[in-house]
This record gives structure tokens, sequence and C-alpha cells, in this order.
């Protein structure tokens, strides 16, 4: 298996695991702080799988799961999208 073809497994089984979460909430019909600290967790792991995917055509993919969203913008897609326009520019 490629580290590419590792990635992309590794992307599936947590937007599955993501999806069990939410499924699980809604059955349970829990509306307590644990089931908004549940929400937070899915919205977190689809916002970064999303990212992952823009990151991957025009930003680039060098950062932890982890990593505080604005950083992954700032650092990981910003830079990259500003060298196109002024460069575009020029």
């Amino acid at each position: 298996m490629t580290e590419s073809e590792e990635q992309d497994y590794i992307r599936g089984s947590r937007q599955v695991w993501v999806q069990l979460l939410e499924q699980c909430c809604r059955e349970l019909g829990l509306k307590s702080d644990e089931a908004s600290k549940a929400s937070w967790i899915s919205e977190r792991e689809r916002t970064v799988a999303i990212l992952r995917q823009i990151c991957g055509i025009w930003g680039d993919n060098h950062w932890p799961d982890n990593l505080h969203l604005a950083d992954v913008v700032e650092k990981h897609l910003w830079r990259t999208l500003e060298e196109l326009r002024y460069g575009e520019a020029q």
C-alpha cells in the first residue's frame, strides 16, 4: 500500500467513525452537553476532511489532524493561494 493509499484509508475510516458517532447521538436522543461535545467532534472531523481535499489541490497536506484550524488555513492554504494570486498578477 502506498503512503497516499494509506492516508486515503485512514481518512475513510475516520469518516465512518464520525458517521457512527452522529448516528448514535441521534438514536439515543441526546440533547445534553455530551451530545454537544460529540457535535463539535463531528464538525471538526468533517472540516478537517474538507480542508484535506482543498489543501491537496491548492495548498499542502503537511499538517497533523489536530492542528488548530486557523493555522491550517493560514499556513497550509492561504500562503499558497496568495502566491498564486500575486504570481498571476505579475
